[in-house]
């Protein structure tokens, strides 16, 4: 691709795969980005939220904003950069849910990127991106993360290892459930009990685009039985493991 043909793209795109760990992504000032997995399942972590990015959903991110984002396991990873003048992203950190048409869009813009405004065909590919975009819901799942210090460390812990008794982590931080449950209330909206619940949650729906089975999801995420995590995932989600894995806005 001619430099001239870069220099004069509005929209632009990086394919690659990454191992386990830290998803470093090429930025540039004056761009926005959406990233999506298009095999595997990766987290991403601001000051404020936590997410998982299974492969139905992308994470709009504006210039100039710092995110973390891992992968638990080999990710192929897509990105696509839009102009920060055309305003296709929002001016917030979202992760949006994906439909089937917004996904095929998506790859296709990955593979023909740079695209401009100037070739007419390109032109009406990023509008009607821009329109799926703006059409398609906030996901629902996602973690605020308190400020405090104390609250702070045992939120990483019970992300790092979903299964940790609570109790426990609450004795290794050296704090009082109430003191602790009064800072998650107001800085979060949520108990320490639900908090907890959606980071298993999170954690399990990341094992389940991996390919593990709901069982071993429960095990590993703390739930004493199939059935017991099988209630919770339906009680955050709307729907049992199976029926939420198997939806049509689920699948590649």
């Amino acid at each position: 691709m001619s430099n001239k043909r870069q220099q004069q793209a509005h929209v632009r795109s990086n394919a690659t795969t990454h191992p386990p760990g830290r998803v470093v992504l090429p930025t540039q000032p004056g761009w926005d980005y959406l990233v999506f997995a298009q095999s595997g399942a990766v987290t991403a972590t601001t000051d404020a939220r936590a997410w998982i990015i299974p492969p139905h959903r992308a994470l709009s991110v504006p210039d100039g904003t710092r995110v973390r984002i891992e992968s638990a396991k080999r990710a192929a990873i897509r990105c696509l950069y839009f102009a920060k003048d055309l305003a296709v992203l929002s001016t917030e950190v979202r992760v949006v849910n994906v439909t089937p048409l917004t996904r095929e869009l998506l790859l296709y813009a990955v593979d023909t990127a740079p695209m401009n405004l100037i070739a007419p065909v390109e032109k009406a590919l990023i509008t009607l991106l821009a329109e799926q975009l703006a059409n398609e819901p906030d996901a629902p799942l996602h973690l605020a993360l308190p400020s405090d210090p104390v609250a702070r460390e045992i939120a990483a812990s019970l992300m790092s290892a979903p299964a940790i008794d609570l109790e426990q982590c609450l004795l290794a931080a050296g704090a009082s459930r109430r003191t602790v449950e009064r800072r998650f209330k107001s800085e979060t909206l949520m108990s320490l009990g639900q908090w907890h619940r959606r980071a298993r949650i999170l954690a399990a729906i990341s094992m389940l685009a991996q390919g593990s089975s709901v069982t071993d999801a429960a095990v590993t995420v703390g739930y004493s039985s199939p059935s017991a995590f099988v209630s919770a995932f339906k009680a955050e989600l709307g729907s049992p493991p199976r029926a939420f894995m198997q939806s049509k806005r689920w699948r590649d």
